[in-house]
């Protein structure tokens, strides 16, 4: 062998990536708007478009943090990047009664105390206002109430932005990036401060929190199916907005929606949209679904003996919400049109234990999973959850063995009819 070293591989390196991996010592991906250890970690991150520009590099030199060692980020990293106006200290503390004049908003701060929106924020508050296909059914509550509320608590109007652009992204295909990184950003920040409030559930917290979570579901579904996601798992993980979506679940079940629709909300129960301006929504057909279903108990009965709880549960939960949507071939609904508080109940129901089925691609949990998409179809006319159904449904086919393929010829009969057949109706909206 020869004595001569070795020469090193030579590699390239980059300056260009953000603050706080180079604080922490760590390769940043450059990945814009947010890297992907900020997204890991959850901390905000120097790509954003608003945070360009922003006094952040002085409030971090002011500090004069404690140097630290490379590796995943400590509980108190934010100390690191302290600014008010992106870290949410005033909502964090809401649960304890603080209050404070400078909000959360990462939306471009003034050279007052006060946070402005940019141009860009405008345009998507705007189209939030004013768009009908952004009322979900109800202006007054979801283009009103809503936003009256999203101004006090800047989570709820991260969402309501982040909302508002998934929905131009559709529109506008020439400005589709533009909106996607604005998009991006907005869910991205409102996703976290509601995560860090939501073990401060409280009554007093309960309505901003439930319609940030129902506006981040949302936010969920808009960014479309990709390969690998099966709705509430996605390349062998939980979906993001799966545990905010429990979060509803438990606002509703523990503190109750009267104490929901309250203040700005009131009252309670909501009332009913009005007319006179009508919208296009969707009825579907019956579906003859109580002989299938009873085939598919079959398939559960046959599971392991230690599944039988949880696979009964689930679908017994599924059986009772066939007939909430489409009535019993005895009695059908003379109109059926998909309702969220029930089918999407159905989905913050499910056993963690379910979703690990899911996950671990178990041939009985995917084909009641498949069967559920039948029911998903019927909410479509929700512009967010355009394409979900047969998208579960293709994936789920992947992921089944020939033997079990039969199972799913039913589901997907049923969803291609739905697409096919549904009649446009007259939906009262008030304007």
């Amino acid at each position: 062998m020869s004595d001569r070293p070795r020469a090193r591989r030579p590699h390239k390196k980059s300056r260009a990536g953000c603050r706080n991996c180079k604080q922490r010592r760590v390769k940043c991906d450059e990945l814009k708007p947010i890297c992907g250890n900020c997204t890991r970690f959850s901390i905000s991150c120097d790509f954003s478009p608003h945070l360009a520009g922003s006094d952040q590099s002085e409030d971090v030199s002011s500090n004069a943090p404690i140097r630290r060692k490379r590796g995943r980020p400590r509980k108190d990293w934010s100390a690191i990047t302290r600014d008010p106006a992106l870290h949410g200290e005033d909502e964090v503390g809401e649960g304890s009664g603080t209050t404070g004049s400078s909000p959360d908003l990462l939306l471009t701060k003034a050279s007052t105390t006060s946070p402005q929106l940019t141009v860009d924020e405008l345009e998507l508050l705007h189209h939030y206002l004013t768009d009908p296909n952004l009322s979900q059914g109800d202006k007054l509550m979801w283009q009103v109430k809503v936003p009256r509320l999203a101004f006090t608590h800047h989570y709820a109007l991260h969402l309501i932005l982040a909302v508002s652009a998934f929905h131009l992204m559709r529109l506008e295909p020439d400005r589709v990036e533009h909106f996607r990184r604005l998009a991006d950003t907005h869910h991205f920040i409102g996703i976290r401060q509601v995560t860090e409030l939501f073990p401060r559930l409280s009554i007093e917290n309960c309505s901003p929190l439930y319609v940030a979570a129902t506006l981040a579901c949302a936010c969920g579904f808009a960014k479309g199916p990709t390969p690998g996601n099966l709705l509430v798992v996605a390349e062998g993980c939980e979906v993001p907005w799966l545990d905010l979506l429990r979060g509803v679940r438990l606002i509703i079940e523990n503190i109750g929606l009267e104490h929901v629709f309250t203040g700005v909300l009131a009252p309670f129960p909501p009332p009913q949209p009005k007319e006179p301006i009508k919208t296009d929504e969707y009825q579907v057909e019956f579906v003859p679904w109580e002989e299938h279903l009873q085939k598919l108990s079959t398939l559960v009965s046959a599971a392991p003996a230690s599944t039988h709880e949880v696979y009964n549960k689930t679908y017994e939960s599924l059986s009772q919400a066939f007939h909430e949507t489409y009535g019993t071939s005895i009695a059908p609904k003379s109109e059926i049109i998909g309702q969220p508080q029930i089918i999407i109940a159905w989905i913050y129901r499910l056993d963690e234990v379910f979703v690990g089925f899911i996950r671990e691609k178990q041939p009985p949990a995917l084909i009641i999973l498949a069967y559920f998409a039948i029911l998903l179809s019927t909410l479509e006319y929700f512009w967010f959850l355009e394409g979900w159904a047969n998208h579960i449904c293709l994936g789920i086919t992947d992921s089944l063995g020939s033997s079990y393929k039969h199972w799913l010829q039913w589901p997907k009969e049923q969803i291609e009819n739905s697409l096919k057949s549904r009649k446009k109706i007259d939906r009262s909206l008030e304007y």
